[in-house]
């Protein structure tokens, strides 16, 4: 098999995708060939395609033409990056296959359509893989290689390796909608949305993204980014696909994109970028840590998960205290409303650490309510302050954020909070993806790690908090809310049972 600096590259398409596509395997030192819809806008755009090159100080050789059966003449390999319309590339699919090249290998960069259906359009899906690149192409390291249900294995087998000379990383998965990263992140997004929709300033969801959870972007900034047109068509798509209404589309971006407010692009989305940037946004929502760091006792039937944190100690009989934090897992309220009660009648100041919202209806009136966020950098907490629900940050809160030098935000009493909503419906997803066959755990993990930046893949997260606490997170969710949104997966389930089992 000839490898990729032997290969003959046709790329058709040249937006900023195509152009970056180009890019990698010309680098790579395939021999590239370039072709947009007309002789202009080939001439225009493979002249920009040279001028970004340059600006990285990379200069690569491209020819360029607007004869698609001249390109094709001895190519071994075509990546089609036209728009994401499935007339389009059905269009496009049915010339190439006309030129009669029987050697050839079709790849598609779509990020939403069937490769079933685009093979079928072919004419031969044995040769019609997904080569599914993310933008920018020469920057990310990531390549989903989507094997449609007739693709060949031998040819899913080769565009794994030529990804791999290119210097990427390819994650193989099954032809689904959205296929690996985009499906696992459609719950991110949904939930950023739906917390706006319910109260939380947007700055604030993605403060708290990025503080607690280590994302380099928060959801919503890169909603805005992408267009949240792009988002709301693929949405539509998921859920068409996938009948199930835990993919439905949020009415407020629905709302934002027939007001012509689809994100950076037009200077508002969930921002307002002409009166405030996302970072100004973001630095003006988060406080930072009070002055005072008087001790905290730490306690609740979950404790040991925030066990060497600083400003935390251990509960005795003579402890000065200046409060204490009892950290409750989710399913815990009802088991833990008696030691707050007793604690109360001791004299004893009391904050709760938890985001179940099941507390609404049993924490006692005065007592405060945060979630920790403890990482290698910093402490970072959601506060609950909630007029309605008459929750309110109490000094004993302030101590607890002295203490630990937390730096925070606040935020009303919903379900989940923030971080634990967002992981939660993401790691139902990743075991769902990996429950259906679509990619392995460890593609699962490595796509997101390095297609989103994420720290920590959505898998690796389940078996580092337990699967048990994940499953009870979804259940208080879905138990609040009512929302199928909430529905743990099985395999979800089953992992939870064999951890509980394995602990006793």
């Amino acid at each position: 098999m000839a490898t990729v600096d032997e290969l003959s590259v046709v790329v058709v398409g040249l937006g900023p995708m195509g152009r970056g596509i180009a890019r990698v395997f010309a680098q790579s030192g395939a021999r590239v060939t370039v072709v947009d819809a007309d002789e202009t806008r080939t001439r225009d755009n493979a002249e920009v395609l040279r001028r970004e090159a340059d600006r990285d100080d990379r200069p690569v050789p491209v020819t360029a033409t607007a004869d698609l059966a001249a390109a094709l003449d001895g190519a071994d390999l075509l990546v089609e990056a036209v728009v994401e319309d499935l007339a389009v590339k059905r269009d496009l699919l049915a010339r190439v296959a006309a030129t009669g090249s029987t050697g050839l290998v079709v790849a598609t960069n779509t990020s939403s359509l069937s490769v079933a259906e685009l093979g079928r359009a072919f004419g031969d899906p044995t040769r019609l893989v997904g080569l599914h690149f993310f933008n920018p192409a020469t920057r990310m390291r990531l390549v989903e290689v989507v094997a449609g249900p007739q693709t060949a294995p031998q040819v899913v087998d080769r565009a794994q390796r030529w990804v791999t000379g290119l210097g990427k990383t390819a994650v193989r998965c099954a032809d689904t909608p959205n296929f690996v990263v985009n499906r696992i992140c459609r719950p991110l997004y949904y939930e950023a949305q739906l917390l706006v929709t319910q109260g939380v300033p947007a700055p604030v969801v993605d403060a708290v993204a990025q503080a607690a959870l280590g994302h380099r972007m928060g959801p919503l900034e890169l909603l805005d980014f992408t267009g949240l047109h792009t988002h709301l068509a693929s949405s539509e798509t998921a859920l068409r696909e996938f009948g199930d209404p835990r993919y439905r589309p949020i009415p407020l971006t629905r709302a934002l994109v027939r007001a012509g407010l689809t994100g950076r692009g037009v200077g508002r989305g969930y921002y307002d970028y002409a009166a405030e940037p996302p970072a100004a946004a973001r630095h003006r929502v988060v406080r930072p840590a009070p002055a005072g760091s008087g001790p905290v006792v730490l306690t609740g039937p979950a404790a040991d998960r925030l066990h060497g944190v600083a400003g935390l100690i251990g509960d005795t009989a003579d402890t000065p205290a200046d409060a204490v934090l009892l950290y409750a897992a989710a399913g815990d309220p009802g088991r833990c409303a008696a030691e707050i009660t007793d604690l109360l009648a001791a004299g004893r100041t009391v904050v709760l650490d938890s985001s179940d919202a099941g507390w609404l209806d049993v924490a006692p009136p005065g007592v405060g309510w945060l979630r920790l966020h403890p990482t290698a950098e910093r402490v970072f907490a959601e506060v609950v302050h909630d007029d309605v629900a008459a929750i309110c940050e109490t000094t004993a809160v302030t101590a607890v954020l002295a203490a630990t030098g937390a730096s925070s935000v606040r935020l009303p009493a919903l379900p989940g909070l923030v971080a634990d909503r967002l992981m939660y419906t993401m790691a139902n997803e990743a075991v769902t993806v990996v429950e259906e066959g679509t990619a392995t755990a460890a593609a699962v993990d490595t796509a997101l790690r390095l297609g989103m930046n994420h720290p920590v893949g959505p898998t690796e997260y389940v078996d580092r908090v337990g699967a048990d606490r994940v499953l009870d997170g979804l259940v208080a969710l879905a138990r609040f809310t009512g929302d199928p949104r909430y529905r743990p997966c099985p395999l979800l389930r089953r992992q939870a049972a064999g951890t509980a089992r394995r602990r006793s």
